[in-house]
């Protein structure tokens, strides 16, 4: 178990009582969702005990503890904001997932066939097809996409309407 870090000159109640003073002062400003006044409270609590590692003793503790436990407070509310049962925020959620994510060239197929079942055969000529007609430019987007590495969303968009040009063309619907 980690121990508290008591700034010098401070006894541990002193440290604590801060601590609980800054904590009930701030909580009320940051309560939301499911939150309560005493949640938030305690949460705080537990910030200005790890933010005792970073205190500086050339200033008073107070005035530390209140803006580190506001600073930190204002991230845990911007982080937890968006509870993913409700609806939109969960449509958020999976929006900046989605652009976070690679695109699977399986996608492609089903942006092209409708189909969620890809055929092996069907799938290959399709790949085949982007790999004749792909601009060179675009060949090192296209294998990362192709292997779900990262790409910026603007990239990867041109890609993706490149592929999807290449399939419409090529109509494999069923």
């Amino acid at each position: 178990m980690k121990t508290m870090k008591i700034p010098k000159g401070m006894d541990e109640q002193k440290v604590i009582d801060t601590i609980l003073k800054i904590s009930k002062k701030l909580a009320h400003k940051y309560t939301f969702a499911s939150y309560e006044v005493e949640d938030i409270e305690q949460e705080a609590f537990l910030i200005g005990l790890a933010g005792l590692e970073k205190y500086d003793q050339g200033r008073p503790l107070e005035n530390f503890m209140y803006v580190h436990i506001n600073n930190r407070l204002k991230t845990f509310k911007r982080d937890n904001y968006y509870r993913l049962e409700h609806g939109a925020a969960e449509k958020i959620q999976k929006s900046k997932k989605d652009i976070l994510e690679p695109l699977d060239i399986h996608e492609l197929y089903h942006i092209a066939t409708g189909d969620t079942i890809s055929e092996d055969a069907e799938l290959s000529e399709i790949l085949e097809k982007i790999d004749d007609q792909l601009p060179s430019s675009m060949r090192g987007d296209y294998l990362k996409l192709k292997n779900n590495a990262s790409l910026p969303k603007s990239r990867k968009a041109k890609v993706v309407s490149f592929i999807q040009d290449i399939i419409e063309e090529g109509e494999y619907d069923e």
